[in-house]
């Protein structure tokens, strides 16, 4: 078994009672740190009230731990009692910081100006590596498309297809007679219509003709 002490300035001895304060009102952990050659209870006062009973620390290194807000004044049964204490509220680096902001913004200090000069000529190089692919990409397009335009082929090389115009509709409709005395096919394709008779007794030969 190892007992790890420590920095021996950092313990305190508790000849009468400890004042732990605090800056606000704000809860916050309280951590004490015991090193007590009996067994030691331990009695604690906040806020003006009266001493209460907190804990009996065994003999040896021990910690005991708390939340509590405001001045807080812990103290052992007697006077007689043989104990160091070590607390972080008691340390310098608790109240007081290193001065550091993590919201500033810090300026960006300037380079070499040699290096400056060559990551400057870097970058005109690169912009005039990309303009010339550029043009090169742009030049193949071009060749590319004149190709295709003068030699007139359609999708995958096969000739353009020519649009051609569409063949009349033949109709089973036939066409009808001429209008007049001409000689003419009926509508079924036999013999031709007969005309009415015409002269003076055309009607006695048109009444004939019905009742035939």
């Amino acid at each position: 078994m190892s007992v790890k002490i420590g920095n021996l300035s950092d313990w305190r001895p508790m000849s009468g009672s400890i004042i732990l304060g605090a800056s606000d009102e704000r809860s916050r952990r309280v951590r004490l740190y015991l090193n007590c050659m009996e067994p030691t209870p331990l009695f604690v006062v906040q806020d003006g009230a009266p001493a209460r009973f907190l804990a009996t620390m065994p003999a040896g290194l021990d910690l005991v731990e708390f939340v509590a807000s405001g001045e807080v004044e812990v103290s052992a049964d007697s006077l007689d009692r043989v104990v160091y204490y070590q607390c972080t509220e008691h340390e310098k680096m608790w109240f007081d910081g290193d001065g550091a902001s993590f919201t500033t913004i810090h300026e960006r200090q300037p380079r070499n100006e040699a290096l400056e000069w060559v990551m400057f000529q870097q970058e005109q190089n690169q912009k005039r590596v990309e303009a010339v692919l550029r043009a090169e990409m742009q030049n193949q397009i071009d060749r590319m498309r004149s190709e295709y335009e003068s030699a007139g082929t359609g999708i995958h090389g096969s000739a353009t297809a020519q649009h051609q115009k569409p063949a009349p509709v033949k109709t089973g409709v036939p066409k009808p007679a001429p209008v007049g005395g001409g000689a003419g096919q009926s509508p079924d394709g036999n013999s031709p219509p007969a005309t009415a008779p015409a002269g003076p007794n055309a009607d006695e030969q048109n009444e004939s003709a019905g009742q035939s």
